[in-house]
């Protein structure tokens, strides 16, 4: 892995682990990350995972930062390591219903229905003031 890469994942890995140093009550942080939000039509996706403590995937970032090729690599990388993940989708009819805001809220609830271990804490750069949430970033 090549050092600049390396030093990009200690960075994004710093943030997690402070969270595990400073409570030990914490077992299992999942990561949130969403897509769909600004399209006109479409739905709304968002995935949740777990994954272990030392993971440590070459290229991972935010989807919207990684090519569609890219992340269909990474995406057999973050299912074969993952401990539990989710995704939840609300389709263009709901948002148009409940607005895309409470519509991504709701797709964040149906990602962490799927997991079959449930998180101690969720990160999410997106969203604040989310039931299911205790901590944003």
């Amino acid at each position: 892995m090549k050092e600049k890469e390396e030093q990009r994942l200690l960075l994004l890995k710093q943030y997690e682990n402070n969270i595990y140093e400073q409570n030990n009550n914490i077992k299992y942080i999942c990561g949130i990350d969403e897509a769909g939000r600004g399209p006109l039509a479409g739905p709304v996706v968002v995935g949740a995972v777990i994954m272990t403590k030392n993971s440590f995937i070459e290229g991972i970032n935010d989807s919207k930062k990684v090519s569609e090729k890219k992340r269909e690599k990474l995406y057999d990388q973050i299912l074969n390591e993952a401990i539990s993940y989710g995704i939840g989708i609300v389709n263009q009819e709901e948002i148009d219903n409940i607005n895309i805001l409470n519509a991504t809220k709701l797709a964040l609830t149906k990602a962490i229905s799927e997991m079959k271990i449930k998180p101690d804490l969720i990160l999410v750069d997106a969203l604040e003031h989310i039931d299911t949430l205790r901590h944003t970033i």
